[in-house]
């Protein structure tokens, strides 16, 4: 049987190390507006929050503190408002899964899925080694493609969109179930997880590893990349040949004729994929490729404060 082509999942950025420098220049213009909330909240909220954390003492509190410090009891008895301090035992690891499967390799946009959430992958890791914190990925598809794991420094992260931009990690099913079971084998508890899919195709016991991942980790954060054409079809057009990027198989379809249906199927979809992350204690940020992906994502982490 033939092998599919798989299709060039970076379409838009030429080919070699145009590649890599165009991303880092889409990078460069996202990270900056992050950078300062992710540095606020991945220090100070999950960390302070979490488990390794030690009470270490008590001072005035300042114009400067964060009031949510502030010690009532100690505010109380004393007539002067007081802070607590804490101290952390060790840097944060933050970890992205990143889905190179080929259902991630469409788009109608400006940007394929493959090339927007590469995107995204690299703010999340620019912005973990700016902080001071370790940041690693695992590409994977069919199965696990590539593991880098989680170091600090700038080579990382070059290392880390070296691996991205590599076509070879491109196509096929997208096995979460088995990225899941990988991780939860070769990872440190004190980390946040970063799962970066269109969720369309999973495949695998996923939901079940899931949760273990959600109990495990610090943080579990799911990233939903969709093109608008992953959730309505198209006005007008009558039948449509549709190709299975899989398989290979094609199909004609009576697009007006499946509209409502396939809007519903979406809507069913995604409300499962969300319930999911919520019964694994994570969330899920949906992100689409003709809108920008720091909106949500700020949002999603200013709700966290």
């Amino acid at each position: 049987m033939k092998k599919n082509k798989i299709p060039d999942p970076f379409v838009n950025y030429g080919s070699g190390k145009t590649e890599m420098t165009s991303i880092i220049k889409d990078v460069d213009i996202n990270v900056k507006k992050i950078i300062e909330l992710f540095r606020f909240i991945l220090k100070y909220k999950i960390i302070l929050r979490g488990r390794g954390v030690e009470f270490a003492g008590l001072r005035e509190y300042t114009t400067d503190d964060d009031a949510s410090m502030i010690d009532w009891n100690s505010t109380a008895r004393t007539g002067k408002t007081y802070v607590k301090i804490f101290e952390h035992e060790r840097d944060l690891d933050v970890v992205i899964l990143l889905d190179t499967s080929s259902t991630m390799i469409f788009g109608t946009q400006k940007y394929l899925k493959s090339e927007y959430s590469a995107i995204i992958a690299g703010t999340l890791a620019y912005s973990a080694i700016e902080v001071g914190d370790r940041a690693g990925i695992l590409l994977f598809n069919d199965g696990v493609k590539k593991f880098i794991p989680p170091k600090k420094g700038t080579l990382q992260y070059y290392k880390i969109l070296k691996a991205m931009t590599d076509k070879k990690n491109y196509g096929g099913r997208s096995n979460l179930a088995d990225a899941l079971e990988y991780i939860l084998g070769s990872l440190k508890n004190r980390s946040i997880i970063f799962i970066i899919s269109d969720f369309i195709d999973p495949i695998g016991q996923w939901e079940e590893k899931l949760k273990l991942v959600g109990y495990k980790f610090d943080k579990l954060v799911g990233i939903m990349v969709r093109d608008i054409r992953d959730e309505t079809l198209p006005d007008g057009i009558g039948r449509m040949r549709i190709l299975d990027p899989v398989s290979g198989k094609k199909i004609v379809v009576d697009v007006d004729k499946y509209r409502e249906e396939f809007s519903r199927a979406v809507k069913a979809h995604n409300s499962m994929i969300e319930k999911s992350f919520v019964v694994s204690r994570g969330g899920l940020i949906k992100t689409m490729t003709n809108e920008p992906f720091i909106k949500p994502l700020v949002g999603y982490f200013s709700r966290m404060m």
